[in-house]
């Protein structure tokens, strides 16, 4: 076994973070705006009231909603539920790192949503996550 794939042996939950910022679905997007221009984070989970997961909002989208609003500053008021992304891939605490690359890397995804059985967000897992995990040396 190389180096890089024992490093992928252990569970998604030894790597993801646990510090996560949510998102309610029903909130404006220049909350979001907000949000997003004071935590360092490239997606972050959108959840309803309940706490269950409902979408994911990244910067991209954010991007393109402040393209939108060139021509309609009202944009911004708008839920961010019109915006995000619907039916995204998520990972349970128990997946193996190598399905959590292989999920990331086939889908071209920077970061994924850790979620429980009733799908309310534990943590998420970033490539810069499991670049450690497949190069513990370099960190």
């Amino acid at each position: 076994m190389s180096h890089s794939a024992a490093g992928l042996a252990g569970p998604v939950e030894s790597v993801m973070s646990r510090r996560i910022v949510q998102i309610l679905d029903r909130i404006p997007m220049s909350e979001v705006r907000n949000v997003a221009a004071k935590y360092d984070y490239n997606g972050f989970p959108v959840v309803t009231p309940e706490g269950r997961l409902v979408g994911m909002i990244t910067k991209g989208d954010l991007l393109r909603v402040a393209c939108a609003a060139f021509d309609d500053p009202g944009v911004w008021g708008q839920p961010v539920s019109r915006f995000m992304a619907h039916g995204i891939l998520a990972l349970r605490p128990m997946d193996s790192l190598r399905s959590a690359v292989r999920d990331m890397a086939e889908a071209k995804l920077r970061s994924l949503p850790v979620i429980d059985g009733e799908c309310r967000v534990l943590g998420m897992v970033s490539r810069n996550d499991l670049m450690a995990a497949i190069a513990p040396e370099a960190v």
